[in-house]
């Protein structure tokens, strides 16, 4: 069935493990959703100097698609002690506010749980306010805070 490009922008973004051809319009995904940040931090926030092809080759990186389009981003990775760790979460500026974060938060959580693992962990930088209201919000309650690789960072945590 045919659909005209009005509907499909009305379709929710799909969920979908990320591939190689994706490391392009992710690494400009992050860039971008990132860069408010360097001026308020002196320095490009970690997630926007990571090398996503690498990244993509792990298995690990959940990607939110329209069409062609990359919309949203999320990679997490186990960490020594049996939790995951949630490293990056970026949504473009024009998926913002429909509840796509959440999405790929929950995807994220799902494949921690479905690997074994029993807790979550994220942190976010301390002048990133929007993460900072999220996470409580979906269950994170905040560990500690301190200074960690030259950022101040804010931990949180979530049983799976």
């Amino acid at each position: 069935m045919w659909m005209s490009g009005a509907m499909s922008e009305t379709m929710p973004p799909m969920l979908r493990p990320a591939v190689p051809e994706d490391v392009a319009a992710i690494t400009d995904l992050v860039v971008t959703a990132f860069a408010q940040y360097t001026p308020l931090i002196g320095k490009p926030p970690a997630p926007a100097l990571y090398d996503y092809a690498e990244i993509v080759a792990r298995g690990r990186v959940t990607v939110a698609v329209r069409g062609a389009a990359v919309l949203g981003v999320v990679f997490i990775y186990p960490e020594e002690d049996g939790a995951m760790m949630l490293d990056v979460l970026a949504v473009s500026e024009t998926a913002r506010g429909q509840g796509l974060a959440r999405r790929l938060i929950e995807a994220a959580e799902a494949q921690a749980g479905d690997e074994g693992a029993a807790l979550m962990r994220v942190y976010t930088n301390e002048v990133m306010a929007g993460p900072q209201a999220l996470y409580p919000k979906l269950g994170y309650h905040e560990t500690h805070r301190g200074e960690s690789d030259g950022y101040q960072r804010i931990h949180y945590e979530k049983a799976l």
